[in-house]
């Protein structure tokens, strides 16, 4: 099974693009802390969100709002010049809304909403995470969303 659970903080507000099919996404990097040894450290791990996931992640959060991602866990295969790397992300299928989500945020809140299929892998074009070249085209049309209160 492949799955992953975050809690973390968005670094910068979510920016809605499309892919070149015409699917929109939002491509995000989420702050997570991690304890060791009494130290504290902070991971930065990509993420990504489909469609309307993706359209109420851009609408509702801001720079600094701590979410929960329940996800899967992406990795690619990359050569640059006979360089082999993987890109690891996470395609975020449930975001739920923890607190601080910025200017939009109602106090006492705690809204979420997943997607209710599985969304493609998406396929940045380089490890500096820009979506520009999304490949999305096994995705299906039904984008059904369940918002949970």
């Amino acid at each position: 099974m492949n799955s992953v659970n975050l809690i973390g903080r968005i670094t910068k507000d979510p920016e809605l693009r499309s892919s070149s099919n015409g699917k929109s996404f939002v491509a995000f990097t989420l702050a997570v802390n991690e304890f060791s040894g009494g130290n504290q450290f902070t991971q930065f791990v990509p993420c990504f969100a489909w469609e309307k996931t993706a359209e109420n992640l851009a609408k509702f959060v801001k720079k600094g709002a701590q979410i929960s991602v329940e996800g899967s866990i992406n990795v690619r295969q990359e050569n640059n010049n006979g360089q082999f790397s993987q890109i690891v992300t996470v395609r975020a299928n449930r975001i739920e809304f923890l607190n601080g989500t910025g200017s939009n945020n109602q106090s006492g809140s705690n809204n979420s909403f997943e997607s209710n299929q599985s969304k493609p892998t998406a396929q940045p074009s380089s490890n500096n995470f820009d979506f520009d070249l999304i490949d999305d085209s096994k995705s299906s049309n039904d984008d059904s969303i369940l918002w949970e209160d």
